[in-house]
């Protein structure tokens, strides 16, 4: 028992800090993906941070098998490297006692990433496209630029000879208003100030020291002027404003496991091309559940046996090996669920069959290991792996 919370206390660090690692880079990814689309559209920042959180779900779901298996690596990388393997190993402690640890990790995260797979996830995958939906119907904030035309103002064009940066007062302004189709107005002030009003979802227009002149477009020798000391005008413009909505569709990446499978029914009792496609989607969906969460196990497993021949400790180390297996397990998950998709390949086959492939290498392995034989040359083919690529050694 001692042995086995001393190997398990080895995981924790390890994984909390590749863990949030992971996390960050993905966060950083999707800000540099999604800059442009938000940053010119005025959004609160209570808005974009709900944003961000909101695609932490799915960040999380793809990041814990792979803090799993840096964890695992850097575990018995370290242990391996200080010589405690062989120590452990020669008070007669088997293969299968030191890996113990591995596997109960694995099976504790994996039961948990079900859980929130099958509850949380579709939840805020649901709100987050909602969310993307919404931020994309409404317009960016408008750019006032002295001796420019604005035309972002419904049925108004404006033009200010001078605009304060700061304070956002207009000198000189002139508004073309055409949203009359009687009646052609023009509206000119010696000073103004624009502004958007969230609540009332329309532009308002605060003008001093000037007038309005309006002309009949059937007859122009009816002409109307009027002076002001001070006008406001208001422009109805709710496309200006994030407006929040509400639907009841979801897709199947937005339903959890019983919803999935009354899904998965419903569209059986059909027989067209579009039901099967629409299956098949499903079907991948529902194995995806389950089959990333297994691979929590299957790299624990793979991790502790790759950790005691890499005989080199730290985090550096671990995730080098970690990024390699994971992309190779990632290419073989989009591949199948690509060919699961366009009817190719059975879904439950496609999501499983990266983890039967890592299982029956980590199987193999020890086996290999059992039997007293080198089981791969990591260092060597690392090393190769860098020379090829020009990395620096270390």
């Amino acid at each position: 028992m001692i042995l086995f919370r001393y190997i398990f206390r080895e995981f924790i660090a390890p994984f909390i800090f590749s863990l949030s690692l992971i996390i960050f880079l993905f966060v950083m990814n999707l800000i540099f993906q999604m800059l442009g689309r938000i940053a010119g559209k005025g959004l609160p920042i209570g808005t974009i941070i709900e944003f961000f959180f909101l695609n932490l779900a799915w960040m999380i779901a793809l990041a814990v098998p792979m803090a799993v298996l840096v964890a695992s690596l850097t575990a018995y990388g370290r242990l391996s490297a200080d010589g405690e393997i062989t120590a452990l190993k020669s008070t007669g402690a088997g293969q299968m006692r030191l890996m113990l640890p591995a596997l109960l990790m694995g099976v504790l995260v994996a039961a948990a990433l079900i859980g929130f797979n099958d509850r949380l996830l579709p939840q805020m995958n649901h709100r987050s496209r909602q969310l993307q939906s919404d931020i994309r119907r409404k317009k960016p904030t408008m750019v006032l630029e002295p001796g420019v035309f604005l035309t972002d103002i419904p049925g108004n064009v404006l033009i200010a000879r001078d605009v304060n940066s700061q304070t956002q007062e207009l000198t000189d302004v002139v508004v073309y208003q055409e949203s009359d189709p009687e009646y052609g107005t023009t509206i000119t002030a010696n000073h103004g100030f624009l502004r958007y009003d969230e609540p009332s979802e329309s532009f308002e227009f605060v003008l001093r020291d000037g007038q309005v002149d309006r002309a009949s477009r059937r007859t122009p020798e009816q002409f109307q002027t009027t002076s002001f000391s001070r006008a406001v005008f208001r422009v109805y413009a709710p496309e200006m404003s994030l407006r929040r909505t509400e639907s009841d569709w979801r897709s199947e990446r937005e339903i959890n496991v019983a919803e999935l499978i009354a899904r998965i029914q419903t569209v059986a009792a059909n027989s067209s091309d579009r039901a099967s496609k629409e299956l098949n989607g499903l079907k991948v969906e529902l194995h995806k559940k389950f089959s990333i969460p297994a691979a929590c196990i299957v790299f624990a497993l793979l991790g502790a046996v790759l950790g005691q021949w890499v005989r080199r400790a730290g985090l550096g180390v671990s995730a080098g090996y970690s990024i390699f297996f994971f992309l190779v397990y990632w290419v073989f998950l989009i591949a199948g669920e690509d060919l699961a998709d366009r009817g190719q390949s059975a879904p439950w086959l496609a999501m499983w069959a990266p983890n039967l492939l890592f299982f029956a290498l980590a199987v193999a392995l020890i086996w290999r290991e059992r039997r007293g034989a080198v089981a791969l040359p990591l260092d060597r083919i690392m090393q190769f792996i860098r020379k090829r690529s020009g990395m620096p050694d270390g």
